[in-house]
């Protein structure tokens, strides 16, 4: 069942036994687990089935600390969230991406790896991507092997992209039909209310910008609306607990991390096409796979480095080839946009532009851009640092509530985990016989403004990060808000390292997991 708060609809008080606010990936990943259970579930969005301006507008931001783009160009208030605008790249955390590295300050996971797995398989087939493995089952699967690069210091692998990459449309139906799922458009939560002891969320109230209010009542309660936005809501009700619910010990919104990423330089290869062949998007089954090259674990031992992955970006002359990719996007995914016709038609008039492209798609599964310049990419993990943090402004957005500060703050030891990959790249590369790397002077230049060349990637991690200890983390290992025994939080801001990946598939994973326990406790 779907409702809009925006015209009043639905009873003044909900009850249910699982109230989970935001109907992003989180969201819908815990609902449609719910799906076939007893239990019933009030899912809150603060947005509608459209983008619209003013809903948008409450994640208005101040800046305190480096610029940071994805703090209101990476997310979005509408129902199915970002996954509404994302690309759909899955790829899962590596198994030493949980460990504790003794150079990383803050590092380690209270959950590992092999706990992880089966649910990272769920994930797979919730985001409709295949279960083979990130390597040696691709390159079967794909027809290719890995270039003769060192395997103990860099792997050569696979992304995978979802076909349907907009959950929304994949699963809302499934909510829409479920008897146990309410669905409550332009909600927008403006208090959480604890019980006489403080050790129980009692209600939530969520009002619609036109004014209408309900308030939810539920056995559990679940935050999914990412790391940005979980900490200002924690921070901002102050009424019963004046640092704010489950920041006793002053972690609420530090540790907060990105993905810093940066262009290094260019490949020039004597044989690009080969190179293009190695490098470029690989595609079979409808499916869409990038190929990344990133640091072992071996490797980050031996330098001292965070995790670091290389991508490559093939720029082309003329429009033709963008033209022929959106086309193909366009109708992989079911979606049929006004220009598309002309975009046909664009390409129909320089037919020889195509024939390449084509050809290695065709016959080949690979993606090839005519006339390629090739860039080199750096995807780095972000040390956890806890003065990196996101605070509550002095300003307040049309609610009453207060907006975010977003202190983005990076170390060193991101500039040396770029610069020796960048190295080995360069001299593995070569031996390789797969072209020269020419680096950005940047790179290696002491005096330069480093932090000028890196840009986020609107991965927005780290902010209530997972630990058994309430002084050293906002959730225990299970989710759980310490103190506040029906709390949980699903998404990247329980992460305590980033490691390289795209955070939404071990987001997927680790709400699955929830859902799990969910069920045992409160069936």
């Amino acid at each position: 069942m779907i409702l809009d708060l925006r015209e009043g609809a639905g009873p003044a008080t909900l009850r249910c036994d699982i109230c989970v606010v935001g109907a992003g990936a989180a969201g819908l990943t815990i609902a449609t687990e719910m799906s076939n259970s007893p239990l019933e579930i009030v899912l809150l969005e603060s947005g509608g089935m459209e983008f619209e301006a003013p809903t948008q507008a409450l994640y208005d931001v101040d800046l305190s600390g480096l610029p940071h783009p994805g703090s209101t160009q990476g997310r979005f208030r509408v129902c199915g969230g970002s996954t509404t605008m994302w690309g759909g790249q899955a790829l899962p955390l590596m198994a030493s991406d949980f460990e504790p590295r003794e150079w990383v300050p803050h590092s380690g996971w209270p959950i590992v790896y092999e706990e992880m797995k089966p649910y990272y398989e769920r994930a797979s087939r919730f985001l409709l991507v295949d279960g083979m493995n990130f390597d040696t089952d691709l390159f079967k699967h794909l027809g290719t092997r890995p270039p003769a690069l060192d395997a103990e210091q860099i792997w050569y692998h696979f992304s995978k992209w979802s076909p349907r990459p907009n959950l929304r449309e994949v699963y809302l139906p499934e909510v829409r039909e479920s008897k146990g799922c309410r669905l409550l458009l332009h909600a927008n939560v403006v208090n959480l209310t604890l019980d006489d002891k403080m050790e129980r969320v009692q209600q939530i109230e969520a009002q619609s910008l036109e004014g209408h209010k309900t308030t939810i009542q539920a056995r559990t309660f679940v935050l999914g609306v990412g790391g940005i936005e979980t900490a200002r809501l924690l921070l901002a009700n102050r009424k019963q607990r004046m640092n704010g619910i489950g920041n006793d010990h002053d972690l609420v919104g530090r540790f907060f991390q990105d993905h810093p990423s940066a262009f290094v330089g260019y490949l020039n290869s004597p044989q690009p096409a080969r190179a293009q062949r190695m490098l470029n998007v690989f595609h079979k089954g409808g499916q869409k796979y990038s190929v990344r090259c990133t640091a072992t674990k071996q490797w980050q031992q031996k330098h001292r480095t965070l995790n670091v992955s290389m991508g490559t970006t093939f720029v082309e002359e003329g429009t033709t080839v963008q033209d022929l990719k959106e086309i193909y996007t366009s109708l992989r995914q079911f979606r049929f946009s006004p220009g598309l016709a002309s975009k046909a038609w664009r390409t129909a008039l320089h037919p020889g532009a195509a024939i390449r492209p084509a050809y290695e798609f065709l016959i080949h599964g690979r993606s090839f851009t005519p006339n390629a310049r090739m860039l080199i990419g750096l995807t780095s993990e972000q040390e956890p640092n806890p003065e990196s943090r996101i605070l509550l402004s002095d300003k307040v957005d049309v609610l009453g509530m207060p907006r975010a500060d977003v202190r983005w703050r990076l170390t060193d030891l991101t500039l040396h985990t770029i610069r020796e990959f960048a190295s080995t790249l360069r001299e593995e590369f070569a031996r390789a016989s797969m072209g020269t790397i020419e680096m950005e002077p940047w790179v290696f230049e002491d005096s330069a403004q480093w932090t000028a060349h890196i840009t986020d990637q609107f991965h927005h991690i780290g902010t209530t990060r997972m630990d058994p200890s309430p002084r050293r983390g906002v959730v225990d290992q299970n989710c759980r808000v310490h103190g506040v025994e029906n709390l949980f939080i699903g998404s990247s801001a329980v992460f305590p390292t980033s490691g390289h990946s795209n955070p939404t598939l071990t987001i997927i994973a680790l709400c699955m997991r929830l859902a799990d326990r969910l069920k045992k406790e409160l069936e």
